[in-house]
């Protein structure tokens, strides 16, 4: 027998097993794909309803401070109520701390008015309604707030850029820690 007629008795054994790989190969993609993990949606109800949170929100949003929540809020909600994304042309970068109402060191929300400023939850054009503070010294307050925290007394307000012991003395009887 020639190389010739060897090769062309190989040949259909050749393409059965191409055929056989290609056909296995389908049905494991087949398979994979059926079987792939489908999200379920858990839905835990209790006797009692869950208590309010607050929510402190900072960055890029119209109005920063504390808002009070139910736990099933949406963040469009959250977002809606503290005057939407600001209008600044970044991205949004929003900072969110959720607080039981019940263990919140800050008392009472932003929603109850005070004559004190809370630096603590006060927003920028709040913080200006304070002695001897501008749009400058408020937004430094601000911005030490979101990279450092809130504030533990109102004497950490001496590291702030700007404020040095006399502007703290002129408007330590106008602020809080707590509302």
């Amino acid at each position: 027998m020639s190389r010739r007629g060897s090769y062309h008795r190989w040949r259909p054994l050749v393409v059965a097993l191409l055929v056989v790989a290609l056909l296995s190969g389908s049905a494991v993609l087949i398979y994979r794909h059926a079987s792939r993990a489908r999200p379920v949606e858990i839905d835990i109800s209790s006797s009692t309803p869950a208590p309010p949170m607050e929510i402190y929100l900072s960055g890029s949003v119209a109005s920063e401070g504390i808002y009070t929540f139910s736990p099933d809020t949406s963040l469009e909600d959250v977002l809606q109520r503290a005057g939407g994304a600001s209008d600044t042309g970044e991205p949004i970068r929003v900072k969110v701390y959720v607080v039981p109402v019940d263990e919140s060191p800050f008392g009472q929300t932003q929603d109850t008015q005070d004559t004190k400023v809370n630096i603590n939850t006060a927003s920028a054009q709040e913080l200006e309604t304070l002695s001897g503070i501008g749009p400058v010294k408020a937004q430094a307050i601000v911005d030490y707030r979101n990279e450092n925290g809130f504030f533990r007394t109102v004497d950490e307000l001496i590291n702030v850029p700007g404020i040095g012991p006399k502007t703290l003395e002129g408007i330590r009887d106008q602020i809080s820690l707590v509302d």
